[in-house]
């Protein structure tokens, strides 16, 4: 994803689009429940990877079409010259969307001098960005708001869980992508991460002993019984069974997953042609509401 912009992406995810998203990220609520496939059933092979990536799925009724256009996220942010990215704008400009769906966060005010920087500083997000710019349709935002999302998985899980999974999915991966090691380097980004994103952002209060990186670790420490390293990362992936640390992140996915439905059942209304760029794992699970999505009667 680059992982999500750091996320990702990121950091950070979810603002108040200035392009609008169909909620206009005020209350995120969700109104109808889609159906999904459990992440613990999702087949892909031994590496969780997906077939081709990116891989691509349409769906389509009458005028009315989605193109998902599913990606492994890379791990190298040097990695520019993937052909992950050159699949994806072939896919884009074949397509010729109305609207496209991004990942990561708000990005409908951010501008790239070149296609190099989009990819070295955003990956799939910041060359969704600047394909949009180039046929001046908007890219929206599919990922709810931090606040709404974190208000949820505080209702069941400690914030030291919390921290111990989002931080990692959302900050360190991030940080190993950028061959960031050093051990002040990365305490300085943890600061900025939880005073910008996971309490400015998110909503989160914290006192000063949980806004600490010895907090973080203590918890990354307690969850996966094993020191904390940033070069030997706990997978974030969905689709170990066993262990709060991953159930954390099948719950963050389910609820960003219902709000990604939610986003593109409403921009269909409006809009005949929807192009989506978004982590693979989303498409896999998502598949049956995106199916109910598209054969829905319209005006």
């Amino acid at each position: 994803m680059k992982h999500i912009l750091t996320l990702t992406f990121i950091a950070v995810l979810f603002s108040a689009c200035n392009n609008a998203t169909p909620h206009q990220k005020t209350g995120n609520a969700i109104t109808h429940i889609y159906p999904t496939v459990s992440y613990l059933d999702i087949q892909l092979d031994s590496a969780g990877r997906l077939p081709s990536n990116p891989y691509i799925a349409a769906f389509e009724n009458g005028n009315k079409k989605i193109v998902f256009c599913a990606v492994n996220h890379l791990t190298d942010d040097t990695d520019i010259d993937n052909p992950m990215f050159s699949k994806i704008e072939e896919e884009f400009f074949g397509f010729n969307p109305d609207i496209a769906i991004n990942e990561g966060g708000d990005i409908s005010k951010k501008l790239y001098t070149s296609k190099r920087e989009a990819l070295l500083q955003d990956g799939e997000i910041g060359l969704t960005k600047i394909l949009c710019d180039s046929l001046k349709i908007k890219t929206v935002d599919g990922d709810p708001t931090a606040d709404h999302e974190f208000k949820e998985l505080l209702k069941t899980y400690s914030k030291g869980e919390f921290l111990a999974y989002i931080v990692t999915e959302r900050l360190m991966w991030g940080l190993k992508g950028q061959h960031i090691t050093d051990s002040a380097a990365i305490e300085k980004k943890y600061d900025g991460f939880i005073q910008n994103y996971i309490i400015k952002k998110g909503g989160v209060a914290l006192t000063k002993a949980e806004q600490a990186f010895s907090f973080y670790k203590s918890n990354y420490e307690l969850l996966l019984k094993r020191p904390f390293n940033i070069l030997e990362l706990e997978a974030t992936n969905p689709f170990e069974p066993n262990g709060k640390f991953q159930k954390i992140g099948r719950a963050s996915k389910e609820i960003r997953d219902q709000f990604l439905l939610q986003t593109v059942d409403t921009l269909l209304n409006s809009n005949n042609k929807i192009f989506i760029v978004f982590g693979g794992w989303h498409l896999l699970t998502c598949k049956p509401g995106l199916e109910e999505i598209i054969k829905r009667k319209r005006k």
